[in-house]
């Protein structure tokens, strides 16, 4: 083994890390774990397809293949094909052949049936040099077995090392060793920031089926929407995917918060770029600006996919839902792909007792409570409420503390786990309260050091706690409740979950006192994306602000928007989407000058103004004058940009039947029917800088929209076909004298998950 070469003549590849190989703390895994990471190394290190068994009826082999084999050497090895996995969960183990006895016997039966030609062992125990030799030789003897190799845990280690593909296929690597040894020092700095954000989460990560189609997705299509229920493990899956990026393909890899961040980072010089959009919609629910920017930036998002930047957005499914109304999709084809749109909360029964187990095992909890809690773990993650937060939480102790170990309750822990978090954050001290108010107030986001605002600080003095007590409070809080996250070399502390925020909205929402701390002690801006005035039945809206507390928002808000002129912006989305009609007649009546400011301009699913006319219309708040007003600009907008935003359904409500048609008509005699004016009109003003592809996909979008407006019309139809090829030959000449992006051809292997049989995973969860 000293020529480079393994017992199968694999070479060695060379590291990739900067500093000594690391170790993997391979006993942490669990036995079942284990089983799967020796699949994927026979998968991907060797190229075999291996036949997995059941647990306790294998026959002595945890997996086997028949047919030929060809090593590097230039040797085939041909026959019968057995593996056997050999787990310890003693740290440092060193394997004697005592611990084989059984083992010996079995590959004797095998042999003796023909199958174990070819016999290899995996082990996370070491394996002295003098040890293996003797193990050679008590194989060898054996009559029938040909072939024997055997890997211990520097060996395995080393096929983790000298492979970034097997560590994207089994992430869960990367919460097993050194990552400073694992990956080089620029990939190394990108990798804290992405784990600041989950604390120890990714050593309990779980390769399940939803990973794997989002690694496909991502190999294949350069994008992946992961959708999912609260707490199903999205975020998790998303940094996983994202180390993996930085590790296999040296993506530049960047977490970004919205499209603004996505447009500035975004680099056409740099193809290897690797974006993370958590909560891409709004986190605990819909953000309409922020969706509305991401209208703007889809051409530069699709464009950049196009040159070989991978791309990740997750959200929560409601969200979405909520979202796609306001998404112009055809700017980015990508999100209507049905293969790119992830449910993760769609896991297989092994999958969530695997999860369960990762937690549990390696949780904080006492030997005693695992011991006691193991009999009761698979009713639990059998529970339809089971999901990967329930776990997280039943192996924190932080969550427990008042739990009983009887099957009642622990079916309320996974059925309620909102009213009990609820019930965890209530009997806290009041400095931790206090501590989260603030998280709360800030949005998720508090920047460390602490350096509280006035209305900050006055809040908290209300809450009872002071500037010291807190600051100590929210250490101890770090990883159960709140955790420290890096970003662009600052610091913050955030919410360990979004449910616990969501938490702390239900309880702030039924306490009067904390209601009014929260109206007067959160910044503006916050308020936007956490309330709504009046239940308008807007979904994930944090506080409901009742009528007597009108008059309260109100005045902040109108203080707000004397204090800029790019406020009001924001003011117009809080109020098209977030207000009932008693609170808008309330604004009307408080700024008597706010109808005759509202105007409109291209893009109209991308301004503010457009949402606030449409609702005011809604409830017959909108003059008609001020319609016909927006009704003509609007129609000369989408011949003279073009605009096809008047086709969306709100903004459609503005006209009357006959204002419609003649709209219509407009645009197909002066536009459609005249493509020829409108693309000659953007080739001249692309300049050299533009990416053409960026460039032009607002205009092809547009064109789509009307294409399916006039389905009826073959004209027309024609006519919008000629002028999408024109323009795409138009793109190839301006195109011509750069290079094409290459796009990665690996594709993703299949490993499933095999070890289905009687033997419990939990065996060894206390050990």
């Amino acid at each position: 083994m000293n020529d480079g070469n393994d017992a199968t003549g694999m070479k060695s590849v060379p590291a990739k890390a900067q500093a000594a190989q690391p170790s993997y703390e391979l006993h942490s895994l669990g036995w079942k774990a284990f089983q799967q990471l020796c699949v994927a190394v026979a998968s991907e290190i060797w190229g075999q397809t291996v036949q997995g068994f059941y647990d306790t009826h294998d026959g002595g082999r945890d997996g086997a293949f028949h047919g030929q084999w060809k090593v590097q050497s230039g040797e085939t090895l041909s026959g019968s094909f057995a593996a056997q996995c050999k787990f310890t969960s003693q740290p440092a183990k060193t394997l004697r052949l005592a611990d084989l006895k059984d083992e010996i016997s079995k590959i004797e039966r095998l042999a003796e049936h023909g199958l174990a030609d070819n016999y290899f062992l995996f082990t996370n125990a070491r394996l002295t040099g003098t040890f293996e030799e003797k193990l050679r030789s008590t194989v060898l003897a054996i009559s029938g077995v040909k072939h024997f190799a055997a890997y211990g845990s520097d060996r395995i280690s080393q096929f983790i090392h000298e492979s970034p593909r097997l560590r994207m296929l089994v992430p869960r690597i990367y919460g097993l060793g050194d990552l400073s040894q694992i990956l080089d020092e620029r990939a190394y700095a990108q990798s804290q920031e992405i784990l600041s954000a989950l604390g120890d989460d990714l050593s309990k990560f779980v390769l399940t089926s939803a990973y794997r189609k989002a690694a496909k997705a991502l190999i294949e299509h350069g994008f992946v929407l992961l959708l999912g229920e609260p707490m199903c493990g999205k975020s998790t899956i998303a940094a996983a995917l994202a180390l993996g990026a930085l590790d296999e393909w040296g993506c530049s890899t960047i977490k970004i918060r919205d499209a603004d961040e996505f447009v500035r980072h975004s680099n056409p010089r740099e193809k290897q770029q690797f974006f993370w959009v958590d909560d891409a919609f709004g986190a605990t629910q819909l953000d309409v600006a922020a969706t509305f920017k991401w209208n703007s930036a889809f051409p530069h998002l699709h464009a950049a996919i196009k040159r070989g930047a991978r791309v990740i957005f997750t959200s929560r499914d409601y969200i979405y839902r909520n979202a796609r109304s306001f998404i112009k999709e055809a700017a980015l084809p990508e999100i209507l792909e049905s293969q790119v749109v992830i449910k993760v909360q769609e896991l297989s029964r092994p999958e969530k007792d695997q999860i369960l187990y990762n937690h549990m095992r390696l949780g904080n909890q006492t030997h005693t409570f695992k011991s006691e809690l193991k009999p009761h773990l698979p009713p639990v993650s059998a529970h339809s409420g089971f999901s990967p937060e329930i776990a997280r939480r039943l192996g924190n102790r932080a969550f427990t503390r008042k739990l009983s170990i009887d099957r009642s309750e622990l079916q309320d822990f996974v059925a309620n786990p909102m009213q009990l978090l609820m019930d965890v954050i209530q009997t806290l001290d009041v400095s931790s309260r206090a501590a989260i108010a603030l998280v709360f107030m800030r949005g998720g986001q508090l920047t460390s050091p602490v350096a509280l605002m006035p209305d900050e600080a006055e809040a908290l003095a209300l809450l009872g706690g002071s500037q010291s007590e807190v600051r100590n409070a929210l250490n101890s809080l770090d990883g159960s409740l709140l955790i420290q996250v890096k970003s662009a070399g600052s610091v913050a502390w955030t919410f360990k979950h979004p449910t616990i925020r969501d938490a702390f909205a239900t309880i702030v929402a039924e306490n009067r006192e904390l209601l009014d701390i929260y109206l007067t002690g959160t910044p503006v801006p916050r308020l936007f994306h956490e309330v709504s005035c009046g239940d308008i039945g807007y979904e994930g809206a944090k506080v409901i602000v009742p009528p007597d507390r009108f008059a309260l928002v109100l005045g902040r808000i109108l203080e707000f928007k004397k204090q800029r002129s790019e406020n009001t912006s924001q003011v117009n989305r809080f109020l098209a989407y977030r207000c009932d009609a008693q609170f808008l007649q309330q604004y009307l009546a408080a700024e008597p000058s706010y109808l005759k400011s509202l105007n409109l301009w291209s893009y109209l699913d991308s301004i503010s103004e457009i949402g606030v006319v449409c609702r005011l219309h809604s409830f017959s708040l909108l003059p008609e004058e001020d319609r016909k007003r927006h009704i003509a600009t609007i129609r000369e907008l989408a011949v003279d940009t073009p605009d096809s935003g008047f086709l969306d359904g709100e903004v459609r409500a503005l006209f009357t039947p006959d204002e419609l048609e003649e709209c219509l008509t407009h645009v197909r005699s002066n536009l459609l029917l005249k493509l020829d004016d409108c693309i000659s009109n953007w080739r001249f003003n692309c300049g050299g800088e533009d990416d053409p592809e960026e460039y032009f996909s607002t205009l092809e979008a547009t064109l789509r929209d009307f294409k399916k407006e006039f389905a009826a019309d073959q004209n027309v139809q024609k006519a919008i076909d000629t002028g999408l090829e024109r323009i795409k030959s138009i793109i190839d000449d301006l195109q011509s004298d750069r290079p094409s992006p290459r796009r990665s051809s690996n594709t993703m292997g299949s490993l499933e998950d095999t070890w289905e049989g009687s033997r419990s995973i939990f065996d060894d969860v206390d050990e």
